[in-house]
């Protein structure tokens, strides 16, 4: 990673753009699959409903339908199947470019885009969470999608507690790349001791996943470690708006 390539990161997390006071009175979880493959519904699905959570599916519009670098995307029925089951649909942008190399008006453009084609599947459904394709944001981007969605989610590690950041909230990976259920266990107990909110993020699942996704196995175990701690594992708009607002969904 390159010194401005550090500076843009190290600028981008400090900038006070959206900072809200946390209101949980109870810890949370948010499990997140970026791209929304399709084994991220058709396998993750029946192990999610085993344990009761409900997920958000960050979509980008332009995977649908298409099989890429030997994966296939979610489809028109996937994304109304995981809706139907009580999953929250977000947004990833259409295009899945990163944000900082977008021009504003091509970003918002791309929003627009992926809204409508989202929305048109769902019938008319608004998105109200976003993901930085790639967890790249720069000052400028981070203000466009921060004004633009209730939430704006990136792949900063760490638990959202105390004063949180809703355009650029924390997230913890779960990846066949590195995993480490000992880092997710310290995240899982750090957010039931300080009242947070953990976010979780992964891609596909399978026995071979890529890189960034992980095993049916893996999901289950960490799962498993949010159930041992008490933690429901709910949709970051529910999440967020428990913690903005006090609101509880359940």
């Amino acid at each position: 990673m390159g010194l401005m390539h550090r500076a843009n990161n190290f600028v981008t997390r400090k900038l006070p753009l959206k900072q809200a006071r946390s209101r949980l009175e109870r810890s949370l979880a948010s499990l997140t699959f970026d791209d929304f493959p399709k084994s991220a519904w058709t396998v993750a699905g029946p192990i999610m409903q085993r344990f009761g959570a409900r997920a958000t599916y960050y979509a980008a519009g332009r995977f649908c339908g298409v099989s890429e670098d030997g994966i296939d995307y979610f489809d028109a029925e996937d994304l109304r199947a995981a809706h139907r089951a009580g999953h929250e649909i977000g947004a990833h942008s259409y295009a899945h470019r990163m944000a900082p190399s977008v021009g504003s008006t091509e970003l918002a453009a791309d929003a627009d885009r992926n809204a409508e084609a989202l929305g048109e599947i769902l019938g008319g459904v608004r998105l109200s969470s976003y993901a930085y394709p790639y967890g790249e944001a720069s000052p400028r981007s981070k203000a466009l999608m921060g004004r633009r969605f209730a939430s704006a989610r990136g792949i900063r590690p760490g638990v959202n507690a105390g004063r949180i950041d809703l355009a650029q909230l924390l997230a913890v990976p779960i990846e066949h790349r590195r995993w480490r259920p000992d880092e997710i266990q310290a995240a899982a107990r750090e957010a039931r001791a300080r009242n947070g909110w953990l976010i979780l993020f992964t891609h596909d699942v399978g026995d071979q996943p890529s890189p960034f996704g992980c095993t049916p196995q893996m999901l289950t175990e960490v799962l498993e470690i949010l159930a041992a701690e008490t933690i429901p594992v709910v949709p970051v708009k529910h999440a967020m708006a428990e913690a903005v607002f006090g609101t509880r969904a359940d």
